[in-house]
């Protein structure tokens, strides 16, 4: 690996390329001499999705490192589907699982920019999603989307385990002289907040783990109304857009 001045983390960027390209140019981000994680869920819920694909994919080339998320999962799974047969053209033959992604999941806003695109486009972006690995590890860091199975190596973990949170995860011990940076879960929700309104979400912060000082949360909810925020290492120095 790359000898780097520092490493930059974000997560959950859901389709807000603008906030992105705006957070980067705030953290003075340089692939010359940075790294860049972003830990997942790219897409969904926000308004550019596609465009956010694109320059992620242009971020990789240039040496940063994606990891899938859930909602990586979510549009692979979605595109197999819309490969395979022509009936999710009409609404009321959508599966249940392309409904409920639409419907329910966030997906609607990157179903209308996908929907009529060629097969062709659609194979490369899964073929794109697939290629993302579960976790990345650096130094005393590990990378994942949303947490880990922390009785077993980071390498055992399935796919389920890294992109769903398990329930006790941010408040269980990890992995020795190591520590987790993961999102998917908007840190207001990690019990600080009394009263969550929207000022709460628009002050939302980088979570760090007092108790077992193993674990930070850099998900602060950008979409939800709070921030896209950014981790940079080993300062530990916030940024936020």
């Amino acid at each position: 690996m790359r000898t780097v001045d520092r490493i930059i983390a974000i997560s959950d960027v859901h389709g807000e390329n603008q906030k992105l390209l705006n957070l980067l140019k705030k953290a003075e981000y340089n692939s010359s001499l940075d790294l860049l994680v972003i830990v997942g869920d790219m897409i969904d819920r926000g308004m550019e999705n596609l465009d956010t694909l694109a320059t992620c994919e242009e971020l990789r080339k240039s040496g940063a490192v994606l990891l899938k998320g859930n909602h990586e999962v979510f549009l692979i799974n979605a595109i197999d589907e819309m490969l395979k047969t022509d009936l999710w053209r009409l609404n009321i033959k959508m599966s249940e699982f392309l409904y409920t992604w639409v419907k329910s999941y966030g997906g609607a806003p990157t179903f209308d920019e996908i929907e009529n695109l060629p097969d062709e486009k659609l194979i490369e972006i899964r073929n794109f999603l697939k290629s993302l690995p579960l976790y990345f590890s650096s130094g005393n860091y590990i990378f994942v989307h949303a947490g880990a199975n922390v009785r077993k190596p980071i390498e055992a973990n399935t796919e389920d385990e890294t992109v769903w949170m398990k329930e006790n995860f941010t408040w269980c011990p990890g992995y020795k002289g190591k520590v987790l940076i993961f999102g998917h879960t908007p840190t207001w929700q990690f019990g600080k907040y009394i009263k969550l309104d929207k000022n709460v979400k628009k002050s939302a912060k980088i979570w760090f783990d007092t108790i077992n000082k193993d674990k930070v949360g850099i998900d602060c909810g950008g979409v939800f109304g709070g921030r896209l925020a950014a981790l940079e290492l080993p300062s530990y120095r916030e940024f936020y857009e």
